[in-house]
């Protein structure tokens, strides 16, 4: 009979806590760790009663003193069949990984839909599906931001560009610089650069890299 579901792998059941075998599931913390632990419990409601099976050559228990079985419903579904092609488990513990031969396994690596991390960590269908979706828009955020930050930026007040040569700069009364500009100074190359060649009007007339002498 069920007493509790632990998480997508773990069952708690009056015989003692079994642990599904074949299968693993994310672990509590991890991307996923409710979505299997909820399946679990919509198949395995608490007061059930479930089959448990061990197969020929199987060890009695892992080393948490957890009962190693299969579990199957009363209707006779796998539990484990069920969870894979749910996306919320992967297929593990068996003959392609170093551990003893099981007689579901085939079925159960066919029937996976989850993946198993680098770091051997389970990802989910659900969590695969959310990083994807996250890496994708990643970028697009990365400009929106970028964008956001430029608006922000004062604007460059280009005073010079309301005189059109430097005999108008040189009688404004605006108090602006009247020259002459270098250019090979930084803060004032963009300056040189439009009265000696944005205004038409060859304000560096003696090509001495300085302009409105």
């Amino acid at each position: 009979m069920v007493v509790s579901v632990t998480d997508g792998d773990t069952v708690g059941t009056s015989a003692g806590t079994v642990r599904i075998i074949g299968i693993d599931a994310p672990e509590r913390g991890e991307c996923g760790y409710d979505d299997a632990s909820s399946y679990v419990s919509g198949l395995l409601p608490e007061g059930d009663t479930v089959t448990l099976t061990l197969p020929d050559g199987e060890n009695e228990e892992d080393k948490y003193g957890r009962l190693l079985r299969y579990v199957d419903t009363t209707q006779g579904v796998d539990v484990a069949s069920s969870l894979l092609p749910a996306g919320v488990v992967v297929a593990r513990y068996d003959s392609t990984d170093g551990y003893p031969w099981r007689p579901r396994e085939a079925d159960y690596h066919t029937a996976q839909m989850a993946v198993l991390g680098d770091a051997g960590t389970v990802t989910t269908v659900a969590c695969k599906a959310a990083s994807d979706a996250a890496e994708q828009a990643r970028p697009a955020a990365e400009q929106q931001a970028a964008q956001k930050a430029a608006n922000q930026l004062p604007a460059v007040d280009e005073w010079w560009k309301q005189y059109t040569s430097c005999t108008k700069l040189k009688k404004n009364p605006n108090g602006h610089p009247t020259g002459p500009f270098s250019r090979d100074n930084p803060a004032e190359a963009a300056i040189y650069d439009w009265f000696a060649n944005g205004t038409g009007n060859n304000g560096d007339g003696e090509g001495d890299g300085l302009a409105c002498e």
